[in-house]
């Protein structure tokens, strides 16, 4: 571990991602099977000659990897949110008060309620920064509507792109038109965390163009665009044998009987 430590990392290599961290253990694994050619002081065989001989004594791997990371047990408060290290995570509401258990590593943060995984975000480690997921809120908005324009998650979620920039556009003319257009946004919001974004992006835009549109009109676009077009066959004469008789040509001359004049 000394020589490997000493030869692959230092000086300790700048990882700020994940991908990045899976690209470091790409380098090391092909340096380490690279390391296994080289003949140890005192020893006449490689190291990988000795490793085939030393793996018919090795037991088997276990199945699962072994948890890493910090695990902690946290207290969710009345907000929606628990404290860990320097910063704040939310987690939906209904768990407020809770005790959930915390797993951490490196570039991610889990918290499970027993069994069940309730939420996820991306470790941050700037001390007082709020890691806000716009989705655990969505049951407290459509209680509190009025809430929704102060929501600092829905307003993060729309300026870094987790919900598209022009929902807000959309929500100010649902406000404009209708005294209940904060709570008709909730229920859209609230689609959109049940069904992909795009396909209710796709719903919202289409209602839109609609001059009275509302969740209701969402919802049923959405699932008009879910809906899979069922193909229709081509019509079988053969089936309606009654269509196929031969029928008289009427008598168009019964028609000049109209213009007959009587007396």
């Amino acid at each position: 571990m000394g020589y490997a430590r000493r030869t692959y990392l230092v000086p300790i290599p700048q990882v700020a991602r994940l991908a990045e961290l899976a690209a470091l253990n790409v380098a090391l694994h092909a340096r380490c099977l690279e390391d296994q050619q080289r003949i140890m002081a005192g020893q006449t065989a490689s190291i990988a000659e000795r490793l085939t001989v030393e793996r018919a004594y090795l037991g088997p791997l276990p199945q699962h990897a072994p948890e890493i990371g910090l695990v902690r047990e946290v207290v969710v408060r009345s907000t929606g949110q628990v404290h860990f290290e320097a910063t704040v995570y939310s987690v939906p509401i209904q768990y407020a008060y809770r005790r959930l258990v915390l797993k951490a590593d490196p570039f991610d943060v889990r918290l499970y309620a027993d069994d069940a995984l309730v939420a996820t975000h991306a470790r941050s480690y700037a001390k007082g920064e709020v890691m806000e997921d716009w989705r655990h809120y969505v049951r407290v908005l459509l209680e509190k509507p009025f809430a929704l324009p102060f929501a600092s998650a829905v307003r993060h979620a729309l300026a870094n792109g987790d919900l598209p920039a022009h929902w807000e556009r959309l929500r100010q003319d649902l406000v404009a038109r209708r005294r209940d257009g904060n709570r008709e946004f909730a229920r859209i919001l609230e689609l959109a965390a049940l069904h992909p974004l795009a396909e209710v992006d796709g719903a919202l835009l289409l209602a839109a163009e609609h001059p009275d549109w509302n969740a209701a009109t969402v919802r049923h676009l959405l699932a008009w665009l879910k809906e899979p077009s069922a193909p229709v066959a081509p019509l079988d004469a053969a089936r309606y044998p009654a269509y196929q008789l031969a029928l008289p040509l009427p008598d168009l001359e019964r028609y000049n009987r109209l213009l007959e004049v009587r007396s």
